[in-house]
């Protein structure tokens, strides 16, 4: 009997960067199995300037891969299920696949630098549980985002420098040390997580996310492609609430004007969306500080996320608007000079990739964690929405009809924006000062607003 399961296959991925220029190619559906309702998918991928080290920073980067698929004839993309086995992993990396199923890592096996090129990856994917018949025809686009991988380890909040609002040893101006992600009791008491924004004691639960555990972050702040791609993964109803008319061209078809700059006046509606449908989540903002300082470092007061306490704005740029917009050559945060969102990496060189200081790199090799775009993050606070904030529960790939991110507890949190979300890092708006800080809180205590040009963000995920 002929199978009639038809494969369409558009990719999508994120677009040409000098400091990452990852690729999604050679796709394609093999191997299907009615028994199983399975069929496996094939990938290649590849980017710039990866790396795996076990000394120091003991860490590595990688790509979240994600899939969608539209059955023939119809608008709607919905998320792929794949399953944690059965799955091929290309020479010279290892494949992890997420318990739910939303996604894959996929990240060197082995210690090195430089750029990588991942064939012949392959994966399995449920169509059963996704509702698609074994006679049906669908298309399906593959999605890759670079990430970094966060170890799990203890670290510090707060400095002890002269930061607005930071974290603090409840007894002294000392940094607090994050030993765990059980309860943390915030409050004056001896011992206590405190901070100079003051407040009544509470206890810290033990679902929220405090950095300690192991999580994956984006490399870089969403740019305007991969903002486009979602966009235009959408139908056009969910897409026209989302912030559609930033971009010129027709749904389904629309065009980023500066596809590797960071997306900017993102609102929270916005990165709540792009979040649940990528499978991720947001970034708590005790992670901003595990992320940008490192573990068992004891901090440097006043320090920015590349870890010293200064820093060269960019002044003047080379090849505007293009795939390879750079900086003055000792430029390592975007602040003020430019009036706009800089190159996603823009700061990372071939000459600056291996020093943190000179890309403005964090401890982890995150890029652009001070300077650049407001990091959107979840307040800590004692409201019970932000309390039941959980490391476990990421998106699951698809939006609610009104084009809004369907997790409750999200939508809880944003029921009121400006008080449970907050920014880090400050934005290309304002002078390089205590702001652009790992540990200024200056916009976590008054929030002044939903969105704005400054507003950008980049999302998490547990590691399993």
């Amino acid at each position: 009997m002929r199978k009639t399961f038809m494969l369409i296959c558009t990719v999508l991925c994120i677009h040409a960067v000098f400091a990452n220029d990852i690729q999604v190619a050679n796709t394609g559906l093999t191997n299907q199995n009615t028994g199983t309702h399975t069929t496996q998918i094939k990938f290649d991928v590849s980017w710039k300037n990866s790396w795996r080290t076990s000394t120091n920073e003991a860490n590595y980067d990688g790509a979240w891969i994600f899939v969608k698929y539209r059955k023939l004839n119809t608008t709607l993309w919905q998320h792929c299920t794949l399953n944690p086995a059965g799955f091929s992993a290309p020479s010279g990396s290892s494949i992890k696949v997420s318990g739910d199923g939303k996604g894959l890592w996929i990240y060197r096996n082995a210690n090195g630098i430089g750029d990588v090129n991942f064939t012949n990856g392959r994966v399995v994917w449920n169509y059963g549980n996704d509702g698609v018949l074994d006679t049906d025809s669908c298309e399906i686009q593959v999605y890759a985002l670079e990430m970094v991988y966060v170890p799990q380890g203890a670290f510090y909040l707060g400095s002890g420098g002269t930061e607005s609002y930071a974290f603090k040893d409840s007894s002294s101006s000392s940094p607090f040390r994050v030993l765990g992600e059980g309860t943390i009791n915030y409050g004056t008491s001896n011992g206590n997580l405190y901070s100079a924004a003051g407040g009544a004691g509470y206890t810290i639960s033990a679902s929220y996310p405090k950095g300690f555990a192991a999580f994956w972050c984006m490399k870089y702040e969403c740019s305007q492609q991969q903002y486009v791609d979602f966009l235009n993964n959408l139908d056009l109803a969910r897409a026209s609430v989302n912030g559609i008319s930033s971009f010129t061209g027709t749904h389904p078809a629309l065009i980023a004007a500066n596809p590797e700059r960071a997306m900017g006046g993102i609102s929270t509606s916005y990165f709540l969306a792009f979040t649940d449908w990528a499978g991720l989540r947001p970034m708590t903002e005790m992670e901003y500080e595990k992320a940008c300082r490192g573990a068992n470092i004891f901090p440097l007061p006043n320090e920015y996320a590349w870890g010293s306490t200064t820093g060269v704005p960019a002044n003047a740029v080379n090849n505007d608007g293009t795939s390879s917009e750079s900086y003055n050559a000792a430029a390592n945060v975007n602040s003020n000079f430019l009036g706009r969102m800089a190159r996603c990496g823009g700061f990372a060189t071939v000459s600056t990739a291996s020093n943190r200081e000179l890309s403005g790199a964090t401890y982890y090799g995150i890029m652009e964690m001070s300077g650049n775009g407001m990091e959107r993050v979840v307040r800590l606070a004692n409201i019970p929405p932000v309390m039941a904030f959980s490391s476990t529960v990421h998106g699951d790939g698809n939006i609610a009809a009104s084009g809004a991110a369907n997790v409750q507890n999200w939508i809880d949190i944003a029921t009121n924006s400006t008080l449970n979300f907050g920014t880090r890092g400050s934005g290309f708006g304002n002078g390089l000062s205590n702001l652009y800080c790992i540990s200024d809180r200056t916009f976590m205590i008054s929030f002044f607003g939903d969105a704005g040009n400054n507003f950008s963000f980049r999302v998490v995920r547990t590691a399993e």
